[in-house]
């Protein structure tokens, strides 16, 4: 029961490590909120002596400082529900003081849970959040009904319209990220990889290797007299070449390996969990598709395999996947070589 917990905390986190900008956004608002809490709350609620609200703000105040303990131990979800706690806190003491015209509060609440929580614990915190303050104006403080209801309409439809905003905001953004990471890492023409993330992709893999005892290779291809076909059919064929190159190999491929352009007409796959047989198996396999595929001219790849040695790091399985295919190269082309100390 307790391993079945510790999973679902984890993938709650996850959530969060996801999107890296809602880490940052969590981060931010919880520290300009602590600010807030002190200065425009506790301090203004102190000198007018609303009592309600000057204790709520200070438990507010420290909820605040817990969740930044929490974020700070990379709990990023419990410390999301303890800030949004917070601002509940100084919600119900505003009602508890009846101060009317600081109402405008309780429309944060369901607009952070939607920016700060996975949609569906958003959803339910805003129920729970709206369900407590009809409990705590009618039958705690003893609101006049009528009185009350005025005010409970206008503010569930001020929180509808905040929760629809921010749920579009928060697509909105997160769509804009998604796409800039997608850019950052992707090659723009045949949508592999670049080197960037294959070295955050590789460094993730050999971690997990080393913990779990699993192999990763290394295949590196080329395409035959690319400049060839450059120079006879034009640069724009070049570029047919590659993108339909890269769309061949990627639909042949599985889900965890991962094609990087290494640069110019030269690429390189990821694979985790294989070993060195079972990469020039799949090598082979592509090389296959490559020749009997229609491109409309000729087209033929290299390739070279090798296996990463834990103790001797990524370059060098690089360097040996690259003697290899530069072997394939020397051996009249179309071929798939794996490293040898002969090669």
């Amino acid at each position: 029961m307790c391993h079945n917990l510790a999973k679902k905390i984890d993938k709650k986190d996850s959530y969060y490590l996801l999107i890296p900008y809602r880490i940052c956004f969590l981060r931010n608002i919880e520290i300009v909120t602590l600010f807030c809490f002190i200065f425009v709350g506790f301090i203004p609620a102190h000198y007018f002596e609303k009592q309600i609200i000057e204790q709520g703000i200070a438990a507010a105040i420290f909820l605040t400082i817990f969740s930044i303990f929490l974020y700070r131990l990379e709990k990023y979800y419990f410390s999301a529900i303890v800030f949004i706690s917070s601002i509940v806190m100084v919600c119900f003491s505003i009602l508890l003081q009846r101060e009317h015209s600081l109402y405008m509060w309780f429309i944060t609440v369901p607009m952070l849970s939607i920016l700060l929580l996975p949609f569906k614990d958003a959803v339910m915190f805003i129920t729970l959040f709206i369900f407590g303050f009809l409990y705590t104006g009618i039958y705690i403080h003893n609101h006049d009904i009528r009185a009350f209801a005025y005010y409970f309409i206008n503010l569930t439809a001020f929180i509808v319209v905040s929760s629809v905003g921010a749920f579009v905001l928060k697509r909105i953004v997160e769509e804009n990220f998604i796409q800039l990471i997608e850019l950052s890492i992707k090659d723009p023409l045949t949508g592999a990889y670049n080197r960037y993330a294959f070295l955050d992709f590789i460094n993730e893999e050999m971690e997990r290797a080393k913990r779990y005892g699993f192999s990763i290779s290394i295949i590196m291809f080329d395409i035959d007299d690319f400049k060839k076909i450059n120079d006879t059919h034009g640069h724009l064929k070049g570029d047919e070449v590659l993108k339909e190159i890269a769309r061949l190999v990627r639909e042949n491929i599985r889900k965890c390996d991962k094609l990087v352009r290494w640069g110019g007409e030269e690429f390189i796959i990821l694979c985790p969990h294989i070993g060195v047989e079972e990469a020039e198996k799949l090598a082979e396999k592509l090389r296959r598709l490559i020749e009997n595929n229609d491109f409309g001219i000729k087209v033929t790849v290299s390739f070279g395999v090798a296996e990463v040695d834990f103790e001797k790091g990524i370059d060098d399985a690089i360097n040996k996947a690259d003697e290899a295919l530069y072997h394939s190269k020397r051996s009249g082309k179309n071929k798939v070589s794996v490293f040898s100390l002969s090669c």
